[in-house]
């Protein structure tokens, strides 16, 4: 019986190292796919190009064997395989342009750790990095023009560079990267976004806990959109330095550390939820350009002191009016205050000795809208479901 035993113990090691050669015949090549367009995108080849310049590629012919590539003709990188762990994306191969990354070429990538992509090279396909929970560190060019989604969902990325001369944060692009605490970091402050960005789109930075301090929003970005920075938690301030002039939905919900922040003079309307939920909001000033502000903006915020819109009234409805359709001819808006708005009206009166009076519903003048603190309680209270159209007196 011990001689049988050791004879099934002895098969079975064997058995296991065969499997294990087996495996190791087998184990993938580590490449980036690098696809060889015509100048009339066309597809050519598609070169298999090794991320170790000591190592070839089974099947992928030599530098020097490599077919000329056509005048005019580009590369786009498109897929990847093996253990790319620290990829850098080069502005040409074999004097051929490369000109950006393809659509979904490194998704659910579980081995990238590291990327760098070269001055030069202009394209993000959409979520071509998205789910790549390895990758911790990037490094874009002045050069690139993202799509959407190109990070999201990295949740171990914690450091990017974006230079000088990017002009678009594309949507989501930075969706749920839960560790992502520095953006040009320089010492002085973790997170330092180009100047020369003219958009940064919707849900954009959504989820990105771990942004911290202030963000400076720069000059040429005048619209904040919907759910750009919602839940950013740590964030504690916004610094607009450029006119914007529309604040869209729930942009800033669930910035729970956002302690102030102070609107520019040249904003006109505040959808709805802007600043729900930002319970350690507690003052605020509505500028005197403000025309409209949606339902629920303070919801579940903290704001004690509401500063209403210098020398304006407000008129209130339970849903937003009519505007004009710019591709018709008729005009289609509904203003404020008119007969077509009675409909919508919400059902308010300043006191009770104006109840009934049909002038007086829904309906606050100027000196009323003077007491932060009563502002504040009606923006969070008994008027939080409606909607706001300030009305110069």
């Amino acid at each position: 019986n011990m001689v049988k035993r050791i004879i099934a113990a002895v098969l079975a090691a064997s058995a296991l190292a065969a499997g294990v050669s087996a495996l190791a015949g087998c184990a993938q090549e580590t490449y980036v796919e690098y696809t060889l367009y015509s100048s009339t995108d066309e597809v050519i080849r598609t070169d298999k190009l090794s991320e170790n310049p000591n190592e070839e590629v089974e099947g992928q012919p030599s530098e020097d064997e490599l077919e000329e590539a056509p005048a005019g003709s580009y590369y786009m990188v498109t897929g990847y395989s093996g253990r790319p762990v620290d990829v850098v994306i080069p502005a040409e191969v074999n004097g051929v342009e490369v000109r950006g990354v393809g659509e979904q070429a490194f998704i659910q990538s579980r081995y990238l750790h590291s990327l760098v992509i070269e001055e030069g090279v202009s394209t993000i396909g959409g979520a071509a990095f998205a789910f790549n929970r390895a990758l911790t560190t990037v490094e874009l060019p002045s050069t690139i023009q993202t799509t959407y989604s190109t990070f999201s969902l990295c949740e171990s990325l914690t450091s990017i560079t974006i230079p000088e001369g990017v002009t678009k944060i594309s949507s989501r692009d930075f969706y749920r990267c839960s560790s992502l605490s520095e953006i040009n970091a320089d010492g002085e402050s973790d997170v330092n976004l180009p100047s020369t960005l003219t958009a940064i789109e919707n849900q954009a930075f959504r989820k990105c806990a771990s942004l911290k301090g202030a963000v400076v929003i720069p000059d040429g970005v005048t619209v904040i959109e919907y759910l750009t920075f919602a839940a950013c938690s740590g964030i504690t301030q916004f610094v607009f330095e450029g006119d914007i002039t529309y604040i869209d939905y729930a942009a800033f919900t669930g910035c729970t550390a956002l302690g102030s922040i102070e609107i520019p003079s040249t904003v006109t309307f505040i959808e709805e939820g802007a600043f729900s939920y930002c319970t350690s909001l507690t003052e605020i000033a509505l500028p005197s350009s403000l025309e409209y502000m949606g339902s629920n903006v303070f919801e579940g915020a903290a704001v004690t002191s509401v500063v209403m819109p210098a020398g304006k009234g407000a008129w209130l409805y339970t849903e937003s009016l009519a505007e004009d359709d710019p591709e018709t001819e008729e005009d289609e808006s509904v203003a404020p205050g008119s007969e077509e708005a009675e409909d919508y009206l919400f059902n308010f009166y300043l006191n009770d000795e104006l109840e009934g009076d049909p002038d007086a519903k829904g309906r606050i003048p100027s000196y009323a809208l003077a007491d932060s603190g009563q502002a504040a309680e009606w923006v969070t209270g008994e008027l939080l479901t409606a909607y706001w159209y300030f009305v110069a007196v």
